[in-house]
This record gives C-alpha cells, structure tokens and sequence, in this order.
C-alpha cells in the first residue's frame, strides 16, 4: 500500500487530478492484476476517504492560515456535504460492490467535464439571498451524498459552483473548496472507522507514500506547462470513467 500511495501521489502531484479518483482505479483495476489482490468497494472507499481526509486538512490548512476562503460559503455548503458524506458512507455500507462502481465511473466522466470549465472569475460578487443559500445547500448535500458512496471529496464539483455561481474569486474558490471538501470528508471518515470500514495500518502507509509522491510529483508538473497538464489531466480522468463503466459489463 506504501508504493500503490507513492504512486498515485505522483500521479495526483503531476497531473493534478484528484488523489481519490486516481486510488479508486488503482484498488479496483490495476492492484487485482499486478498482485491478484482484491478489496470491496465498501475498503476502496474508505481507503480514498482516509486519503481526502488528509489531503484535504494538509491543503485547506494553508489557505484558512492566510486568509483565502469564504468562511460564509464554506459553512453554508460544507456541513450540507458533511451531512450528506455521513449519509452517503451509510449507504455505501449496505450498497453492492456494482452499485458503487457503476456511481464511482459516471463521477469520473462528470469530473472530466468538470475540469474543462474555465477556472476564471465569472464576475462581482453577489448577494447570497435565501433562495440561492438554499439551492446550494441542497447541492451540497447531494454532492456530499455522492462523494461519501464512494470516497471522494468532490472539490472539482464545488469549484464550479463556487466559482460561476457565487462568483468567488478563483483562489478563495480553490480555499474554500479545500474547506468544504474537507467537512464533507471528516463526516464520511468518522462513519467510515466507525463502521471499522478501514484498515487502520493500511491506510497509514498508503496516506504516508501519497504524501511523498504528491511532492515528487508537484515539482515535476512545476516544469510543464498548465494548459499542457490540464489537457492530460482531463483525458487521463475521462479514461478512468469509461475504463471504469466497461469494466463493469
């Protein structure tokens, strides 16, 4: 779990693709093939949870320290997506294996889609009236339902939202996103361990490779240029979806 973490962080460090995404394919496809070891979707979820959970607190971390977030809109679509997380991971444990996966792939084709949408400032800031708290708030539970079924933090969801919708400015999206993310992940990570989903040792030495590999990985992107990575980034996700949806037929 050590390497397939390493792994998967230089992966995610490079290409910028979410860690839980990259992981999820990993456990289902390629650690079968490579080492003829299987987990149910129910682990393979919590390994990714365990993994946002971290990443998410490493990440938000820096920018709650320097101020780059919206506190406002952080609570008002983060603990909707902790509810919906715990919600969601509830699910997760009496769902089947074909259920999670088939949800896991269509995600990854969303997520493709998601990440070819201009991250640029869509405008002023606007008023957040009842009507649009509410709208988002539902949102959030949805995305937050979605995201602890099977593990992820859905940031490339809420950065859209964020970003085109609340019209926040692109890096106080990119904060907040880490923020509501990680509410989203903190709820499905405390359902998870104590559903005793997660293989406590397991998921200590593959968050340890990840982060390593994140790093390793970060400073070789530094070297490419961003519209060159976000091309690959998006192909690379978009494959895992049908790689994913084929696999289940």
């Amino acid at each position: 779990m050590l390497l397939i973490g390493f792994l998967c962080g230089i992966i995610t460090g490079l290409l910028s693709v979410g860690g839980g995404i990259v992981l999820i394919f990993t456990l289902i496809f390629v650690l079968p093939t490579v080492a003829d070891i299987n987990y149910s979707m129910q682990t393979i979820t919590g390994f990714s949870i365990m993994q946002t959970f971290f990443s998410t607190l490493s990440g938000g971390y820096y920018y709650f320290k320097n101020k780059i977030i919206d506190s406002k809109i952080v609570l008002i679509m983060g603990v909707p997506a902790m509810i919906g997380g715990v919600l969601g991971s509830v699910l997760a444990n009496q769902s089947s294996d074909f259920l999670l996966q088939l949800i896991f792939a269509v995600t990854s084709v969303i997520a493709s889609l998601a990440m070819q949408i201009p991250r640029k400032t869509a405008g002023n800031k606007i008023k957040v009236n009842r009507f649009i708290l509410f709208v988002t708030a539902l949102v959030s539970i949805i995305i937050g339902l979605i995201g602890g079924m099977v593990g992820l933090g859905a940031g490339f969801l809420f950065i859209p939202i964020m970003i085109h919708v609340l019209k926040m400015d692109i890096r106080k999206a990119i904060g907040s996103s880490l923020l509501t993310a990680f509410l989203l992940s903190t709820g499905s990570f405390i359902t998870k361990l104590s559903s005793g989903s997660i293989p406590i040792l397991l998921g200590a030495s593959l968050i340890i490779g990840a982060v390593i590999g994140a790093q390793i990985g970060g400073r070789i992107s530094a070297k490419i240029n961003p519209n060159t990575l976000k091309k690959i980034a998006g192909y690379a996700v978009i494959i895992i979806g049908i790689r994913s949806l084929i696999g289940l037929f």
